[in-house]
């Protein structure tokens, strides 16, 4: 996949996970506490979500982002070893939902989206984890799953997690190769289960 092809696969994800809501955009920080070793993770906070990421990886915030990003993407955040064929990513998406809904049941509707949407897809986990939101606590999935685009795109490896608030409707997405390796894709499953609504 060239890079022109990564940048539209991740539209397409990203518009595929919008659907029809409405965006709003605020900018984060990240924080490392000192001087980042090899392996040590940041903190990437914003006033609406914050998680940790690997602190080697690349930050792209939407200030940095062409026309062509979905204004529901918030932040991407990229592995800074770059790959000719597809780089290790990390996305958020929020959208303004219509209604108030509990995280689990987000969850199952942004699921069902991607499985009508998506080709050759195949759901490989799907587990119920806790997500802080505010000072509470919510259930929600954590999902795995394997899709792809359209016919002339690879399959890629998804790695999900969704949260609720208000009537704000999170999505925290990783997405890697097929032939990732087994440390990058460890990153992006820490990465994925330590997001945070504030």
């Amino acid at each position: 996949m060239s890079k022109k092809s990564l940048s539209f696969f991740i539209i397409g994800i990203s518009l595929l996970l919008s659907g029809c809501f409405a965006a709003d955009t605020t900018g984060g920080t990240t924080s490392d506490g000192g001087s980042q070793a090899p392996g040590e993770s940041k903190t990437y906070s914003s006033s609406q979500f914050s998680f940790q990421f690997p602190g080697n990886w690349d930050v792209i915030e939407q200030k940095d982002f062409t026309s062509d990003i979905p204004r529901e993407t918030q932040v991407v955040i990229r592995n800074n070893i770059k790959n000719d064929t597809f780089t290790a990513n990390i996305n958020i998406v929020k959208n303004d939902l219509q209604t108030t809904k509990t995280s689990l049941d987000y969850a199952k509707e942004v699921l069902n989206r991607q499985r009508t949407g998506l080709l050759d897809y195949k759901e490989t986990k799907r587990e119920i984890i806790n997500i802080g939101i505010g000072l509470q606590s919510q259930e929600t999935y954590y999902t795995e799953f394997e899709a792809r685009l359209n016919q002339t795109e690879p399959v890629t490896r998804f790695f999900q997690t969704y949260g609720v608030k208000d009537q704000a409707g999170y999505i925290i997405m990783g997405a890697s190769s097929q032939q990732e390796n087994s440390t990058v894709i460890d990153q992006l499953i820490k990465t994925v289960q330590s997001f945070k609504i504030n």
